[in-house]
Order: C-alpha cells, then sequence, then structure tokens
C-alpha cells in the first residue's frame, strides 16, 4: 500500500466515523432510520458479534490454512478454546476476545518450547 492510497483510506475511516457520530443528531427523533441504528432493531444486535466473527475467520483463516506448522495449528486451536471457554463461561464477546488473544499469545512460546 502506498502513500497515497494509505492516506485515502484513513481519510474514508475518518469520513464514516464522523458522519456515523454525526448522524444521530441530523435526523428527527421519530426517524425510522434512527430507530433501526439505536440498537433495538434485531438485525443490528447480533451486527457486533457478527462482525468480531468475520474478522476473525479474516484473519485467522490465511495462516491456518496456509501453515504445515503443528505449532501455529496448535497456537490457534488453544486461542479458540479460550475464546470459546471464556464466552461461555462470563457471556462477554468482549472479554472471550481479550481471553483468546491472550491465549493465543501465551501459546506460541509454550507450544514452541513443548516441542523442541
Amino acid at each position: 500500500m502506498n502513500d497515497g492510497s494509505l492516506f485515502i483510506a484513513i481519510a474514508a475511516m475518518a469520513g464514516v466515523t464522523a458522519f456515523s457520530r454525526v448522524l444521530p443528531f441530523l435526523l428527527s427523533p421519530r426517524s425510522r432510520l434512527l430507530k433501526l441504528l439505536s440498537g433495538d432493531h434485531p438485525a443490528i444486535r447480533i451486527a457486533g458479534p457478527a462482525l468480531l466473527v468475520a474478522l476473525a475467520v479474516a484473519s485467522v483463516a490465511r495462516p491456518v490454512l496456509e501453515s504445515s506448522s503443528r505449532q501455529t495449528l496448535l497456537s490457534y486451536g488453544v486461542g479458540a478454546l479460550a475464546t470459546a471457554a471464556v464466552l461461555r463461561w462470563r457471556h462477554s464477546v468482549g472479554l472471550a476476545v481479550v481471553a483468546g488473544i491472550v491465549a493465543f499469545g501465551l501459546a506460541g512460546p509454550a507450544t514452541s518450547w513443548l516441542m523442541s
């Protein structure tokens, strides 16, 4: 990614973020769009976890499919198990994601030590 396209990507993200912050103030209180975006609609409630899953699949699928190392696969497995366990235990998506990241990070050195 060159400097020009990086600048365009950052500017686009800033614009979308600013627009999403200003939009509720521009709409009337009785607007159907405002009610949809307020989080009362079931489609919006599922959007957060669905986006987290989509990001996880997009970032995890390629390294797992391209890796032939048992160490890498074991690290991903430990992270996934930790995420599932914390999600089931605490029912918090954010806490589960943090636990999975920490478990994945700690599993890398641990599996290299165990497999050597």
